[in-house]
């Protein structure tokens, strides 16, 4: 459990910080972050509340942007809710879900930007090139967090082996 909550605050520490280093438009770990909860916790409150609430509160220092938040926030809650529904532990269930997560934002965001009138609708080149980026990033990241997890996990199975292996008596 301890060696869990030092990864989790890993995580949760580098997520935070890329909000804040000067990376392009639209790359971001936030998505992924959403999307790869069910398979750091089984905790369904955790899953849909810490991406959230992180997204949030790097939002109060960088600053707020009117109602499209709700949208963002509504989208972000839903892509942690569609990835507890689809979760299965493999790489292929998070990088098809990954995939669907960034098209409902898409669709859900951009809708709302040409609701609120200061935007690019979803079907437009400047729309669809903001959100290539999201995907790309989230693929990445996603596979990041996959490939990190499965390295702690096996060396998690290595530790009990050895140890296991210790307590064998001749």
């Amino acid at each position: 459990m301890k060696e869990f909550i030092k990864s989790a605050g890993l995580l949760l520490g580098c997520i935070a910080l890329a909000r804040f280093i000067d990376l392009p438009a639209n790359i971001t770990p936030f998505m992924a972050m959403a999307v790869f909860m069910p398979y750091m916790t089984s905790n369904r409150l955790l899953q849909l509340a810490l991406p959230t609430t992180l997204l949030f509160t790097t939002d109060l220092i960088i600053g707020l942007y009117g109602p499209l938040m709700l949208f963002v926030y509504g989208t972000m809650l839903l892509t942690g809710l569609l990835s507890r529904l689809l979760h299965k532990d493999n790489i292929q269930t998070l990088l098809g879900t990954s995939v669907l997560s960034v098209v409902l934002w898409h669709f859900i965001v951009n809708g709302a930007v040409v609701f609120f009138g200061n935007g690019f609708g979803p079907l437009t080149p400047e729309a669809l090139l903001f959100d290539i980026r999201l995907l790309v990033s989230t693929l990445v990241f996603s596979s990041l967090f996959y490939g990190v997890r499965s390295l702690f996990t096996q060396k998690q199975a290595d530790i009990i082996q050895i140890s296991e292996y210790k307590n064998v008596r001749f």
